[in-house]
């Protein structure tokens, strides 16, 4: 990346010229980049048109106005990303985009409508950041939707959809969009889209759209399950190469410099969230993730890490003693935790159980077992988080929960942490709900104890073959 502060500023400025002094023109054999035809973001572009039409069915009262992420909303160091709801009703990367979807017979005079808002193309301003797709018939095509504007035009759009529905006897339409929640949310760009909203338009009620697209993100279809699958598969692959990375004094940014450049490698575009690598007492923090300890000899090191695939993260943990061999201490508390794993897999029976079902299998192997702190409590006590969570978009989804329905992703992580001994256990592993039980999707990464140190002795073969 081009900085001007830097001590080449006179060889930069060179550059510049130079680059400024050739033709402002894109060559019109060069196309933008696109997936094989039919597919966008690694899903067939009809899944999201059923996706928007089964919004559409749910608001009938009203119109739906998105607003997706800018790249200047990552700073200089961070890679675009696409706004979750907005990437699962378009498939659209488009930085800085619009979206307005209209429901039939909603605005007097207006049939259904689906519209994209992209920024115009800027030739001078593709020199730095390569070729862009505009508004206009390629967009459409790429996009499979029936109009792509310039996002200029966004406001004017909304404004002469929403006029014209002034002079109807119905009650004005509703404005669904996502209300965000949360610390900090109301300095977010999308706080301050929502309060234009209502200074804009004040006779039309503004709802929340972010509850019903959850609902619609929880049960995942055939191709969101083939990219979680791939997620999976790559992270597996990343704690295969960790296994064989830590060693008593590596550092913990070491071994995630392993683990991580196998995700890169097998064609994952980032983390699904910042990795763990806690070792010692380290191990027994549940969301540590600065990394930066040496790894000491008799150590246990927890590894809470997974790669995102286009989109759709795993989540995935294995525990391993950092010299090769647990101690018969560690190798205690492991296998109790892996038994409250496996108790809450066999607890599930299908369109019955819940999440809070599943944990209280694990938590009752934890309290019968023998096994006691240092002052004779049973260790339970030490399990301090939920049991799991949905994962897709987000590597804690959205949706609410109850019955865990057929479709669904989840993750079932026991854990024990115990800071007085500096020990910290904890497995993960992510879960597909059928109407037939539930099917292990990181099941090819070993978990058994046994298992974890012939993985740390022999290491695995790396799958050096792409993903894509």
């Amino acid at each position: 990346m081009l900085n001007f502060s830097h001590r080449s500023h006179r060889f930069k400025t060179a550059l510049l010229l130079v680059l400024l002094a050739l033709p402002v023109w894109a060559p019109s054999f060069r196309r933008v980049e696109a997936s094989p035809e039919g597919i966008l973001a690694g899903q067939p572009k009809s899944v999201y048109r059923e996706r928007r039409q089964k919004l559409l069915q749910q608001v009938r009262d009203g119109i739906v106005v998105m607003i997706g992420a800018r790249e200047e909303d990552f700073g200089e160091v961070g890679r675009f990303r696409q706004r979750n709801d907005f990437m699962y009703l378009t498939g659209v990367e488009t930085p800085a985009a619009y979206l307005i979807l209209v429901p039939g017979g909603v605005l007097p005079g207006r049939p259904e409508s689906e519209t994209v808002f992209i920024p115009p193309r800027n030739l001078t301003r593709e020199r730095w950041t390569g070729i862009k797709l505009g508004p206009g018939a390629e967009a459409q095509q790429i996009f499979g939707i029936a109009d792509v504007a310039p996002a200029d035009k966004f406001k004017e759009r909304l404004d002469a959809l929403l006029s014209g529905a002034a002079g109807s006897e119905n009650p004005p339409p509703k404005i669904y969009t996502v209300v965000t929640s949360g610390p900090g949310s109301e300095l977010s760009r999308e706080a301050r889209f929502v309060e234009m909203l209502k200074q804009s338009y004040p006779k039309n009620e503004i709802s929340n759209l972010a509850g019903i697209t959850a609902e619609m993100r929880k049960v995942k279809e055939p191709s969101e399950l083939d990219l979680l699958q791939k997620a999976v598969d790559v992270s597996l692959e990343g704690h295969r190469e960790i296994a064989k990375a830590i060693k008593p004094g590596v550092y913990e940014y070491e071994a995630q410099a392993a683990l991580e450049a196998a995700f890169t490698r097998l064609g994952s575009e980032r983390t699904g969230y910042p990795s763990i690598i806690g070792s010692g007492f380290n191990s027994t923090i549940l969301h540590y993730n600065e990394n930066r300890k040496k790894i000491a000899p008799g150590e246990l090191v927890v590894v809470d890490a997974a790669a995102e695939y286009s989109y759709y993260t795993a989540d995935i943990t294995r525990t391993f003693p950092a010299s090769g061999r647990f101690t018969p201490r560690q190798r205690d508390i492991y296998r109790l935790v892996l038994e409250a794993q496996r108790a809450a897999e066999k607890a599930f029976k299908p369109g019955e159980s819940t999440m809070k079902d599943l944990q209280q299998a694990a938590l009752q192997v934890m309290k019968s077992s023998p096994l006691r702190d240092k002052q004779g409590n049973t260790l339970e006590r030490y399990f301090i988080h939920g049991l799991g969570h949905w994962i897709g978009m987000d590597v804690h989804d959205v949706g609410s929960y109850g019955v865990l329905p057929a479709g669904s992703v989840i993750t079932i992580e026991s854990g024990i942490y115990i800071q007085e001994e500096k020990l910290g256990v904890r497995i993960e592993d992510d879960y597909l709900v059928t109407n037939s039980g539930l099917k292990k999707l990181s099941a090819k990464l070993p978990c058994e104890p046994e298992e974890v140190e012939r993985m740390m002795s022999r290491g695995a073969p790396s799958a050096r073959k792409r993903t894509k």
